[in-house]
């Protein structure tokens, strides 16, 4: 009886997640090519920039992540293998939520894959959202902001953009915010 390479190799390759201590984590040698999250409402100043994390907290930069991404049960991982940083909505009773990159997947909802736009489905609080907003942190001065841009980013429930200060937007210029959709680059995108 002939076995195939292909077949050997998935039985070595089983026989080793099988056998692999609780926390080892394995991960296919398959080099993955870039896929940037791209803000995508032309005429915006947020125009192209892309999903980044800025100390756990969701930005748009001019250089973002880009090393695949995972979409496992409703998620959104980075990068995709190991999954490191989870992509999660920030639970708020306003319509525009934080998002967050933290190490345990808590949001489940996220309906993400290659070449669509990112999209939160919707929960018992709010109806499904592709909408973001993107808002100019407090924190930079001008001359930094021009050398490197960074926005913050939260999910927008219901399309209104906020026009005073609150809770969930005391580290951000309301004035700066505005609206946009978020691109999951496929390997096709140019």
């Amino acid at each position: 009886m002939k076995f195939s390479a292909a077949l050997i190799s998935s039985v070595f390759t089983f026989a080793s997640l099988v056998n692999a201590a609780p926390g080892d984590i394995l991960c296919p040698a398959v080099v993955m090519p870039p896929h940037e999250v791209l803000a995508f409402t032309s005429g915006t100043p947020v125009y192209l920039l892309e999903l980044s994390n800025q100390g756990g907290v969701a930005t748009l930069t001019k250089t973002g992540l880009e090393s695949g991404w995972n979409f496992g049960n409703g998620g959104m991982g980075y990068p995709w293998c190991p999954t490191s940083t989870w992509l999660n909505i920030v639970d708020s009773i306003r319509p525009w939520k934080p998002l967050v990159f933290s190490y345990s997947q808590v949001t489940t909802t996220w309906n993400a894959g290659y070449s669509k736009y990112l999209t939160a489905n919707a929960t018992k609080t709010y109806s499904e959202s592709s909408d973001f907003l993107a808002c100019r942190p407090l924190s930079l001065t001008d001359a930094e902001f021009a050398a490197a841009p960074q926005w913050t980013v939260f999910l927008l429930t219901d399309g209104a953009i906020p026009s005073a200060t609150d809770e969930t937007l005391e580290k951000v210029n309301v004035q700066s915010c505005v609206k946009t959709k978020l691109w999951i680059k496929g390997v096709c995108f140019s």
